[in-house]
């Protein structure tokens, strides 16, 4: 244990405490789905994402995934995990019923155990500073890793299967997508969805069956579709319904910046559009470099209680000790700060050049990473 807490850079005591502690160092929130419906998250506070945080530098970082698993991995997404289908004839989509959920605290340990060899109890703590309520949260930084570990040693079967059988095999956390160049007899088909879902079974898990999906590029009247890009065109596109909904948004900018640009509303409002116009940009749509300048015509602007707010917060960095300064969480508020700054000097550029001259008279002693991992606990 003593090793653990010198590898986090936590001191034991307080390694401890967080684990007697966790209710006090998680945030739930309720999140709504595509299909109208909630997803419940846990937010961790900044003490427990600060060890979740060194917890992936100093084991998961060191795990080098294989090459199917795309959710979470470093220079994979969504979009290159439905580029691996492109030239697809057939794709299978399958869901994992409420994977994180029924991650289990035991099976947590087990893959510290067994996968990392760690001892039983280093295991057992471990598991406790990664789940929550005896299961994987949605919302802490180590999830992700631990959903593409807890199939490690019976996914690799499935994927030779696959593999020798000339199929493609992809997961990204829970959803599981095999695609074929050519047709697949529908008793192969069955075979492949009971090998996942035997897989899946031995791990405490079940497929979505209502989200089990089979298409066929011969049949030009239902999506090919892989983590919500469809392929029956080749290349990942967005389908068309989304690319609609992404102009209505933009248009709805539009027409509340004819009245005011300084709401909170409308401030979440631009967020949100410019993260969707972003995505067909990442896409390369032809449409989205006439929206990206839509959007920066439109920018959000602040009010006067907003603008007095951020002299304040600027104000008050400036009284921050040479010790605090040398913190994580001040290295967030003094880019947070910075970001304000930025929408000060839309509509006032000077003051946002005396804001910003204030600021850089204190950094933050450290990197944010630096701050982050090598602060002693």
């Amino acid at each position: 244990m003593r090793a653990l807490s010198a590898t986090l850079r936590v001191s034991l005591p307080a390694l401890e405490h967080t684990c007697a502690n966790l209710d006090r160092h998680y945030t739930a929130y309720a999140i709504p789905k595509a299909d109208g419906s909630q997803r419940s998250i846990v937010i961790p506070s900044l003490h427990l994402k600060t060890i979740q945080k060194r917890i992936n530098r100093e084991i998961f970082s060191h795990v080098t995934y294989p090459e199917y698993l795309y959710g979470g991995v470093p220079g994979k997404d969504y979009v290159r995990n439905a580029k691996r289908h492109e030239l697809a004839h057939v794709v299978i989509a399958l869901d994992v019923k409420n994977f994180y959920p029924s991650i289990s605290k035991l099976r947590v340990s087990n893959i510290y155990q067994h996968l990392f060899k760690f001892g039983a109890d280093v295991s057992d703590f471990l598991a406790a500073l990664t789940t929550y309520e005896n299961k994987v949260p949605q919302g802490a930084c180590t999830s992700s890793h631990l959903a593409n570990l807890v199939l490690h040693d019976v996914e690799s079967s499935v994927v030779k299967y696959c593999n020798d059988s000339g199929l493609v095999y992809t997961r990204l956390l829970d959803d599981i997508t095999i695609s074929s160049t050519r047709r697949l007899p529908e008793k192969k088909v069955e075979k492949i969805v009971g090998m996942v879902a035997t897989m899946l079974k031995g791990k405490g898990l079940k497929l979505k069956h209502n989200k089990t999906r089979v298409s066929t590029k011969a049949n030009p009247e239902e999506l090919m579709e892989v983590t919500g890009l469809w392929l029956n065109r080749g290349a990942p596109r967005v389908h068309s319904v989304s690319r609609r909904l992404v102009r209505v948004e933009v248009y709805k900018c539009k027409e509340a910046a004819k009245v005011e640009r300084v709401s909170e509303s409308y401030h979440k409002a631009f967020a949100r559009a410019s993260g969707r116009v972003a995505m067909l940009c990442y896409l390369g749509h032809a449409e989205s470099g006439r929206l990206r300048k839509s959007l920066s015509e439109m920018l959000p602007l602040y009010d006067v209680r907003e603008v007095t707010k951020t002299k304040k917060i600027v104000k008050m960095l400036g009284r921050t000790s040479e010790k605090d300064r040398s913190k994580y969480s001040y290295n967030v508020s003094y880019f947070k700060t910075m970001q304000r700054i930025n929408i000060v000097s839309r509509t006032d550029p000077l003051l946002a050049r005396t804001l910003r001259h204030q600021l850089l008279m204190c950094k933050p002693k450290n990197k944010s990473d630096a701050a982050l991992y090598d602060e002693p606990i």
